[in-house]
């Protein structure tokens, strides 16, 4: 009697061996190795379920099990992680519990406006768009950091920037201007010196430089006129700054007529002097050291040649550059773009 109540003991024990072993220590992820986003408020049930679905893992009961054991809540630790082939299912918990993230890569190069560069970094993070909104338009929190509403866009320096995706809208404006300082380094800050702007407004005017061109040559050249007009009090006359405004009151344009330049707006360059109050979208880095290292010249006007290669004719005079916009604008009378 005591013999066969040994053996059923041993029995008993050796089987809960296999079974903790099959739960915990059994190999249950698929090759290759893979990155898993955990979502906010995701249960123990929805992640087995995630897991098992996109081919995670081999045996989605286990891992549920090996939850209840280590008491893991997967809502406490929401993020990207990265899942490594062959791992057990201790293997993985231990991580996922001990939220050993692995770092998003969140890149952008340029945005139209603010609502286009949040959709650009909600891809990537697990934040959602209202809160950042609603920081990138808090005047005082920005103050903090030297920004207003209107120019915040040029504290955002494109790159690619390694984060956690769990990071918070603050966390991640402290970082990007982190970022910021470190471009502005001593020799940028001195070239924005010479030429009489701050590091903002270098930014603002690469973003109307880009909107020009995206000929890097042309560019350096094309600053080279708005700074003459700047260092001159003459008004810029952007033609993509009024399409920045008349875009801004949902009007949709391709061509800018006579009757625009009338419009109030801080971005109407033919009524308002000086740079506007903030950029006309995220300009790139090779377009802020274009403004930096712009060409000098005496050119005070240009105007987009007529056969839409991109680049321009430069101009002294007025008289000179009457003529030369009336070849565009025969160009795009004969293409019948009128607005």
């Amino acid at each position: 009697m005591l013999k066969t109540k040994r053996q059923w003991m041993i029995g008993v024990g050796f089987l809960i061996c296999v079974g903790l072993y099959a739960i915990l220590a059994f190999p249950n992820t698929h090759p290759p190795s893979r990155l898993l986003v955990i979502p906010n408020k995701c249960t123990r049930s929805q992640l087995k379920e995630k897991l098992k679905n996109e081919g995670y893992i081999k045996n989605g009961t286990t891992f549920l099990w090996a939850t209840y054991l280590f008491r893991y809540h997967p809502e406490n630790r929401p993020g990207q992680y990265r899942i490594m082939e062959h791992m057990d299912n201790w293997q993985m918990i231990r991580m996922l519990r001990g939220g050993m993230q692995h770092p998003v890569k969140l890149t952008f190069s340029t945005a139209a406006n603010k609502a286009s560069l949040i959709d650009q970094l909600v891809r990537s993070v697990g934040i959602t768009k209202e809160p950042l909104w609603a920081l990138l338009n808090d005047a005082e929190k920005l103050s903090a950091y030297g920004f207003t509403p209107e120019n915040v866009l040029t504290m955002f320096i494109p790159d690619t920037y390694e984060i956690y995706w769990t990071i918070t809208a603050e966390q991640l404006l402290s970082k990007i201007h982190l970022a910021y300082q470190r471009f502005w380094h001593a020799t940028r800050l001195n070239k924005a010196k010479k030429i009489g702007l701050s590091a903002i407004e270098v930014s603002i005017l690469a973003s109307i430089v880009q909107a020009e061109t995206n000929n890097l040559q042309e560019a350096a050249k094309i600053a080279g006129v708005y700074l003459n007009r700047l260092k001159r009090h003459m008004p810029l006359q952007s033609c993509p700054m009024l399409v920045y405004a008349l875009k801004e009151k949902q009007c949709s344009i391709k061509r800018v007529l006579q009757q625009d330049t009338y419009m109030d707006s801080p971005y109407n360059s033919y009524r308002k002097k000086g740079l506007p109050p903030g950029p006309i979208g995220l300009p790139s880095v090779t377009m802020i050291d274009a403004v930096l290292n712009y060409i000098p010249h005496d050119y005070l006007f240009f105007s987009a040649k007529e056969d839409f290669s991109g680049l321009h004719y430069f101009a002294r005079s007025h008289t000179e550059h009457l003529k030369n916009g009336y070849k565009y604008r025969k160009a795009l009378d004969k293409l019948k773009i009128m607005r």
